[in-house]
């Protein structure tokens, strides 16, 4: 589940509270008064289903959900002024528009590359895929086009 807890004293976290869902293995992000989960079907994690869920941690005693998404595969995810990137592992990086969270606006869709984690920051999104490392300029979800690509081969 998303487990929030309080880092007022980062030697000391303290608990305070837990959206239970499915068991699953679920990356967390978080964007004011909303949490992005992605939940991954097809593994040890449990899950039955792949999506992504919009949680309200406006009431951070009470987490609700507000909205879900169907995925392919997601992995991770990251955000950055109301962009939302999504890692769909074969389905490739799915860029949202996160105004309203309720309703996520598919802006763009790079389908051509197996995606699994981001991390967005000030414009540049750095992603890592299974052709290697990706980077991304982005200007809000509506532009984004890839930088470059540093190709790294697995090794068995």
């Amino acid at each position: 589940g998303l487990i929030i807890y309080s880092i007022a004293n980062p030697a000391t976290p303290v608990y305070i509270s837990t959206y239970f869902h499915v068991t699953s293995c679920d990356p967390v992000v978080v964007e004011g008064n909303h949490a992005y989960v992605t939940l991954r079907a097809g593994n040890l994690c449990g899950e039955a289903t792949s999506q992504l869920d919009v949680i309200d941690i406006s009431n951070i005693q009470n987490p609700k959900w507000v909205q879900s998404y169907p995925m392919q595969e997601p992995y991770g995810l990251g955000i950055d002024n109301r962009t939302l990137f999504v890692c769909d592992g074969p389905a490739g990086l799915k860029v949202y528009n996160a105004e309203n969270p309720k309703n996520l606006v598919k802006t763009a869709w790079f389908s051509d590359v197996k995606a699994f984690d981001v991390i967005p920051y000030n414009g540049i999104l750095m992603m890592i895929g299974e052709g290697g490392l990706y980077q991304y300029n982005y200007y809000g979800s509506d532009s984004i086009s890839l930088l470059s690509h540093i190709p790294i081969n697995r090794q068995e």
